[in-house]
């Protein structure tokens, strides 16, 4: 009864597979004074340049935005520069006792200006279809910092949030794509210590921010939720942590 459901679905996937990779390979690196890095400029993220964006970040010339109407009637308004981000998870082909391998489930695209604004769209940041399931994924914005003491990784909602809160406290921040992915973020097997960010600015992330520090917890982690007033291009207040 269910197989038409799964070949379907895995139909599905397959074709998002697929784009997900075009759109990857159409995109280049972030550089200086293109749309993505004037963007991140515009978001107060000054200490960066083109050298040190991270990986996980591209910058697409020009992506075709389509839109569905209250009529389910599609059409493309536009094409516009993208900012491209990898949402990835591990996923493991050969076992759980294998390495695990890394795998881009989606992508989120911010379609912007030539000048680094938001494109003059119904809604500028929109994820991809996925590539199987999605529920702890996190776009990987820099590797976990091997200590002394164990291995160190912060998490935040949002590619802008996860890059201030790194800049200002001058740790590893990855980045999930809403506040209710954030309850469901997997952190990678070596990870000891694990810092749950949440913006003062949006009471909604504190439920799932304390879930996801429980579950830490509870697999043997030290776990933290700080709330954190992150810098912007308008202020230089210092984290409340």
């Amino acid at each position: 009864m269910n197989a038409p459901v799964r070949i379907n679905l895995q139909h599905a996937y397959e074709q998002n597979r697929q784009r997900i990779a075009q759109l990857w390979n159409e995109a280049q690196a972030i550089a200086s004074d293109d749309a993505a890095s004037r963007y991140l400029v515009r978001q107060g993220l000054r200490g960066h340049d083109a050298a040190n964006w991270p990986d996980a970040l591209r910058l697409h010339p020009s992506l075709d935005y389509w839109h569905t109407d209250s009529q389910g009637s599609a059409a493309c308004i536009g094409a516009f520069p993208a900012l491209l981000a990898a949402l990835e998870i591990d996923v493991h082909p050969h076992g759980l006792f294998k390495p695990a391998v890394r795998h881009t489930v989606a992508l989120q695209r911010f379609y912007l200006t030539p000048r680094g604004t938001p494109a003059p769209v119904p809604s500028f940041i929109k994820a991809t279809g996925t590539d199987g399931h999605i529920k702890g994924a996190a776009v990987r914005l820099s590797a976990p910092r091997v200590q002394t003491d164990g291995v160190v990784l912060g998490v935040a909602v949002g590619v802008v949030s996860a890059l201030r809160f790194s800049s200002a406290l001058r740790m590893p921040v990855w980045a999930v794509a809403d506040a209710a992915a954030l309850a469901h973020f997997l952190w990678p097997r070596e990870v000891t210590h694990l810092h749950v960010f949440t913006d003062t600015s949006d009471a909604a992330h504190a439920v799932p921010a304390c879930e996801l520090a429980r579950k830490a917890a509870r697999c043997g982690l030290s776990s933290y939720v700080q709330t954190v007033t992150p810098r912007t291009a308008n202020t230089t207040s210092a984290p409340n942590v």
